[in-house]
């Protein structure tokens, strides 16, 4: 049951998926959401907790309802689009006609502002024109930036653990720093659809790298140094590989700072001083203690007299990494507490 000062309606697109399920699984605890329309192409009709078990507990038995992208954004006050990429940028012209006053795809849509960019990494655009008009939703960085932000794009996991490893680090970044991270993420990352690589014989007591020719999310990470570095951004390396866990991102930042730095540790921590949902620690984070929660933990450290910096970061890629982030994004936007229904810590042991 809603707050009896819950106002807005929400609806989410694509909530069938694994994202689609985080959302609805923080929105119905959320403080200012009066009402959720779930929609869904693939499983219209039937409950919600058929699709996303955990929401059998829920007072209400809800059921999710054909997708029609305009009457969705004609009855919301904030639409969130949880859809697997390419399908954003085809509805989001009548997703807008209903003028909501807040949209937030957590896909790759819109993440990249150059078309040409966008277009090499993920092939061509339906909506080129609205590249850029999305305000990136990298909540712990853009903070009040958000502000009255009526279109936001979330980045993606690996992108979101990156760049808050990086952010504090920009001011002494520059063209030889050459970043690297090796990151290993859960099998949810690879969505709610069965694949040979997220089969339970294959996945469980394994350990695999992909796409170390490039990953997608590199595009996203070297358009973000670029805005904040100018024309002394470096490129970032992405390695990517497959945990035998089903939640969570851990990243190993590698960075040969422009000066030396020799406690880096302290830079994090000044640089997110007042972050609700950043943690800077004394020492190496881990995964487990972040799972299921909208927070982020870092640790750095120092080598060769401050010549190279080693950031290790966690998050949960489906919570800091996409429905917890737009739920942090939304409240900025609409000036409600930035904390609302993202308040749960941890699940450890999980």
């Amino acid at each position: 049951m809603a707050p009896p000062d819950a106002t807005l309606k929400v609806a989410v697109v694509g909530a069938a998926g694994y994202v689609g399920g985080e959302l609805l699984r923080l929105l119905t605890g959320h403080p200012a959401v009066a009402e959720i329309h779930a929609h869904s192409s693939s499983s219209a009709g039937r409950r919600w907790s058929e699709v996303h078990s955990s929401l059998v507990n829920l007072p209400a038995a809800p059921r999710f309802e054909p997708v029609d992208a305009e009457a969705a954004g004609a009855w919301a006050d904030v639409v969130f689009l949880a859809l697997p990429h390419g399908e954003s940028q085809r509805i989001m012209a009548a997703v807008a006609a209903g003028d909501p006053r807040l949209i937030i795809d957590t896909a790759a849509d819109f993440r990249l502002v150059d078309c040409a960019r966008a277009e090499r990494t993920y092939g061509p655009h339906a909506a080129p024109e609205l590249l850029g008009r999305f305000a990136c939703g990298l909540a712990d960085v853009e903070g009040a930036r958000l502000a009255g932000a009526d279109r936001i794009t979330v980045p993606g996991c690996f992108a979101t653990s990156v760049l808050l490893a990086l952010w504090p680090l920009a001011p002494v970044l520059g063209p030889a720093s050459a970043p690297v991270c090796w990151a290993a993420t859960g099998s949810s990352g690879s969505g709610a659809r069965a694949k040979a690589t997220t089969h339970h014989p294959f996945r469980a007591h394994n350990l695999f790298a992909y796409a170390l020719a490039g990953h997608r999310h590199e595009a996203e990470l070297d358009e973000r140094l670029g805005a904040w570095c100018g024309s002394r951004a470096p490129s970032c390396s992405l390695l990517t590989h497959s945990a035998p866990i089903v939640r969570g991102i851990h990243a190993t930042v590698r960075v040969a700072p422009a000066e030396p730095v020799v406690d880096p540790n302290r830079l994090l921590s000044d640089s997110y001083a007042g972050r609700p949902f950043i943690r800077v620690l004394d020492h190496p984070p881990e995964l487990a203690s972040v799972v299921g929660s909208n927070h982020a933990h870092l640790h750095a450290a120092s080598r060769r007299d401050g010549r190279e910096v080693i950031v290790a970061v966690v998050i949960d890629n489906l919570v800091k990494g996409a429905a917890g982030q737009a739920v942090q994004a939304m409240n900025l936007a609409l000036d409600l507490d930035e904390t609302a229904g993202l308040e749960a810590v941890g699940l450890a042991p999980c």
